[in-house]
């Protein structure tokens, strides 16, 4: 298979770009966004997001070494199934879309695919990150982004005996139930803070309900998830010490964000 050049620009700049412009306008009109009050003593623990896709092509092996050195608790990575079943760490479905390779990667199997690259970093498969992370103490939430091959993801996890240690999680609540079954702890995404997110995932079963940073939301889904009895998330996908230090105003119990140097430094400040 040849692999052509990376795409001049890639959905994820794109995306990224959209994201900043969104938080532009956020800040400007959608006052107050940056928060006045303290940090809370008792620090959320700090996710690295897609290994540190802040400081690193994302879910490759120089993202989770990033996200270690940093010092996370915590390692967030999405997996996805090739056409003869092994497990790749990336994002969307097709490899044009962020990276140097082509196609549906649910239709490619992995020797066809296994050259291809991320800024420069090579696509790597969920053994590969999980023999990186398993000498550490660091916690591993791997984000499913269907249901089907959950069974295929807890087989790999077991076999570098990490079960205890990694949460499921996913978009769709097919994906949780059959960790559910093993006992492996779960959680569900929401795009947003809605009223019923944590509704949602207390229904599902999940231990966990995460959703992605809105201002003004936060307070009240993270109120509404323990009520629920569950432990609340924030995704925090554009990152700036300024908006970083507001999600942690909100006394949350997880923060998965690009930029965990950035947690680290606010919380250091504080």
């Amino acid at each position: 298979m040849s692999l052509c050049s990376r795409p001049e620009v890639s959905r994820r700049r794109l995306l990224a770009g959209m994201g900043a412009g969104l938080s532009a306008v956020a800040v400007w009109g959608m006052s107050p966004l940056i928060g006045s009050g303290s940090v809370p003593a008792d620090r959320p623990t700090i996710v690295g997001h897609r290994g540190a896709e802040g400081l690193a092509p994302p879910n490759t092996e120089a993202a989770i070494r990033r996200a270690l050195d940093v010092g996370v608790d915590g390692v967030e990575l999405d997996v996805r199934p090739t056409s003869d079943d092994e497990l790749v760490l990336f994002h969307d479905p097709v490899l044009d879309w962020d990276s140097t390779g082509h196609g549906w990667i649910r239709n490619r199997p992995w020797d066809e695919i296994r050259g291809a690259r991320i800024d420069g970093e090579p696509l790597i498969t969920l053994d590969q990150a999980l023999e990186t992370i398993a000498p550490t103490s660091a916690s591993i939430y791997l984000e499913l982004k269907a249901g089907g091959y959950t069974d295929v993801v807890l087989e790999t996890v077991v076999r570098h005996g990490l079960s205890d240690r990694v949460t499921i999680i996913s978009f769709e609540t097919a994906a949780l139930d059959p960790a559910q079954e093993d006992g492996v702890s779960t959680g569900l995404v929401g795009s947003v803070p809605t009223p019923w997110l944590a509704e949602d995932a207390a229904a599902a079963g999940a231990d966990v309900a995460f959703s992605h940073y809105a201002p003004h939301g936060v307070s009240t889904f993270v109120s509404d998830a323990r009520d629920a009895g569950l432990t609340a998330g924030i995704w925090k996908l554009v990152d700036t010490k300024e908006t970083i230090r507001d999600v942690l105003e909100h006394d949350l119990d997880i923060l998965v964000t690009n930029r965990p140097d950035y947690a680290f430094d606010v919380l250091d400040a504080n």
